[in-house]
């Protein structure tokens, strides 16, 4: 059986159905798997009378995301912002369109201004809105269609393994301490937007953008309502 990432032709044999069906299960046994992995990961440091969850934080932890301002800018970022940014920079590009892939490269310098909005002076966010104008019209016009193409055309699979396990890698930029001793634990917890980024990943290459966008909201949920009730 092929790995969720390797079925990027299922939409030629399958309904929307079951491939919607097909990523929730994904989505629901890699959850459990990830969980299991994470305790037994824990246990293993507490065995060496070692605490990796007082020694770092994922601030993509509800209990964490909780206290970056009130409580409706938290949900919206969840729900919304950062789903919407997540997949325009990792996975809109998988359509290998012209346009797309320039959409995403230059996502990348507008969500540094995002990011750092309360610290950047007016000049650096001109410069960065400059460097993302310049790198959409690099792209665009820059790129030729039947290249990006063929690329796709050989390519796909392994676009979707680098695209899925880089979404999984950044999130190591959440911790709040993060060192070679704390890093085994560490890789444990991104498992979670690791498996979530493939299930992503695969309806947006078999379905279309939004259907991603709509499985990463959807995986934020849990998060959302652990928040409300904290």
């Amino acid at each position: 059986m092929k790995f969720i990432l390797s079925r990027t032709e299922d939409y030629q044999f399958h309904s929307k159905k079951w491939i919607v069906g097909n990523a929730l299960l994904f989505w629901l046994i890699t959850r459990i798997i990830a969980a299991a992995i994470l305790i037994g990961c824990t246990a293993i440091y507490k065995s060496y009378d070692i605490n990796p969850e007082t020694l770092t934080a994922f601030n993509g932890d509800p209990s964490v995301a909780r206290h970056f301002g009130k409580i409706i800018n938290s949900l919206l970022s969840i729900m919304l912002i950062a789903p919407i940014i997540e997949e325009g920079i990792f996975r809109l590009w998988l359509s290998f369109k012209k346009w797309q892939v320039a959409l995403s490269l230059t996502l990348i310098p507008l969500t540094i201004i995002w990011q750092n909005y309360k610290s950047f002076a007016l000049w650096q966010s001109t410069v960065f809105v400059i460097v993302s104008a310049i790198v959409f019209y690099g792209v665009y016009y820059g790129c030729n269609q039947n290249f990006l193409n063929d690329i796709k055309k050989h390519h796909l699979v392994l676009a979707a393994w680098i695209t899925s396990i880089g979404f999984g890698l950044i999130h190591l930029i959440a911790f709040s301490t993060l060192t070679w001793s704390l890093l085994p634990y560490c890789l444990c917890i991104i498992l979670i937007p690791l498996f979530a980024g493939c299930a992503c990943t695969y309806l947006r290459i078999n379905l279309g953008f939004w259907w991603g966008l709509g499985m990463h909201i959807f995986n934020n949920i849990p998060a959302a309502i652990v928040m409300l009730s904290l």
